[in-house]
């Protein structure tokens, strides 16, 4: 059986509370508790309270898995007369006996620790923004010193890492990856085999990474509607000339563009932008993404001067994005070698590739973001597991 994880133990005893009239008569609760020594409070509604109730009635142990479903939460969150409300000889819960009878009992640490609301900069430490100058080069692990703490402590915080001392095969390395993340599939298969040079054992797609012209800093599969989480690439026979990998962290291009466009910025963050893949299956989504090549048609054309107005806008911060992520100041080149797999958070590092000559081989695959952050949380602190 599961146990519940208290989440808040600086909480030595609740020092009072009363009723705060919110949006009707005694709808929240007003909670004064001790913590770290100092005294806090808390509005706590009480529909919140009932849906956090974890009696055995309404919460199943075993799962960690409510009861409820809320079809009469509100009718129910009420209590008649402040008598129904009090605290058990040691301060530390409060126990509401509701209006059908039912009693709850609501440990204060706990109920603090998973009710809080959560503040930005806890991630701060975690995430290491970064450019050519800050990080000078990417994180690389040598396979015999290759640990699961030491890959996702690596790709959490630069959001890209390369593993060296690979068997230049793509069987030795799709065994890498299957060892540490689950593989995402996709119509292109669970893992790749591609070049240039399309073969029976190599089939190309409509797609300009089975080509050899310059690619942009790009994100990958923003057409899917669950997009990939991590790009792996293994260059199995680099091209004669040319051929490079060049990642960028979007996060902090984002961050430049934040502080010196605001208004740009928060312009992107409120446009969806449409995707496609016409090749066949002609795949479609919409996302806050950053891919110039994959991008659908802008439906924004229409009667309306407000439309065009916000069509300007938002072309002016597309392009003023699309400078800060092609300046090479904010980007790290990686001359992919037989033997080092790179690994690269699909999610926040943008991709792309120098234009090259001759043949050139390379594997590859998507791993599952959804599994790597289960299996990275035990890795790190706190309420930063909140944030993976």
């Amino acid at each position: 059986m599961f146990v519940q994880r208290r989440l808040s133990s600086s909480i030595t005893r609740v020092i009072g509370w009363n009723f705060k009239n919110i949006r009707s008569k005694n709808d929240s609760l007003e909670v004064t508790f001790e913590e770290d020594g100092k005294p806090s409070k808390l509005i706590m509604p009480l529909a919140w309270l009932r849906d956090h109730c974890t009696s055995k009635t309404h919460y199943h142990y075993p799962t960690n898995q409510r009861k409820s479903n809320c079809t009469d939460l509100m009718n129910l969150s009420r209590i008649e007369g402040s008598d129904k409300i009090s605290m058990d000889q040691n301060q530390k819960s409060l126990i509401i006996d509701w209006i059908d009878g039912h009693r709850s009992v609501f440990e204060i640490g706990d109920v603090v620790g998973k009710g809080r609301k959560k503040k930005g900069e806890k991630m701060d430490g975690v995430l290491k923004l970064w450019d050519s100058k800050t990080l000078g080069g990417v994180p690389r692990i040598e396979k015999s010193n290759l640990s699961l703490q030491s890959f996702s402590e690596n790709l959490v915080k630069y959001g890209v890492v390369i593993i060296d001392g690979i068997e230049g095969t793509a069987e030795a390395t799709e065994k890498l990856c299957q060892s540490l993340v689950p593989v995402h599939d996709t119509f292109f298969g669970q893992f790749w085999v591609f070049s240039n040079s399309a073969t029976q054992d190599e089939p190309a797609y409509e797609d300009t990474a089975y080509g050899n012209e310059e690619i942009g800093p790009h994100t990958d599969g923003t057409y899917f509607n669950q997009t990939p989480g991590i790009q792996v690439f293994h260059c199995l026979t680099p091209a004669n000339v040319g051929g490079d990998t060049v990642v960028v962290d979007s996060f902090h291009c984002a961050q430049i563009l934040k502080n010196k466009h605001p208004e740009h910025f928060e312009t992107l963050c409120n446009t969806k932008i449409a995707h496609h893949y016409l090749e066949g299956l002609r795949l479609a989504a919409r996302s806050k993404v950053f891919n110039p090549y994959d991008r659908a048609p802008y439906s924004c054309l229409s009667s309306s001067e407000s439309s065009a107005s916000g069509a300007i806008k938002f072309y002016e911060a597309y392009q003023e994005f699309s400078r800060i992520c092609h300046d090479h100041l904010n980007a790290l080149t990686v001359s992919l070698r037989p033997g080092s797999v790179i690994f690269i958070d699909n999610f926040r590092v943008l991709h792309s590739r120098t234009a090259f000559q001759g043949y050139r081989k390379m594997c590859g695959c998507y791993l599952s973001r959804d599994n790597f952050m289960a299996k990275a949380r035990p890795f790190f602190d706190g309420n930063v597991k909140e944030f993976l």
